[in-house]
């Protein structure tokens, strides 16, 4: 049986409400476990929707970007 903790997630707050005793307002991004976030999304519950998505896209390293006129060396 793997006894490992399950990994953190972000969360954005689609319903101002108090989570983890803490109130929170609509758009702010909170940090949970699947197991806390779990009666604050569908289908349990509303409130929150996973934002993984998003960060992963955001999160280019300059390898994969393009180059631009200025990363090239002259010569």
């Amino acid at each position: 049986m793997d006894n490992s903790k399950p990994a953190p997630a972000d969360y954005e707050v689609t319903q101002a409400r108090e989570i983890g005793g803490v109130h929170r307002a609509v758009g702010e991004t909170v940090t949970l476990t699947p197991l806390q976030a779990k009666y604050y999304l569908p289908p349990y519950g509303t409130g929150l929707k996973a934002v993984a998505a998003m960060g992963a896209a955001k999160s280019k390293t300059d390898a994969e970007k393009p180059a631009t006129k200025g990363d090239k060396a002259e010569g």
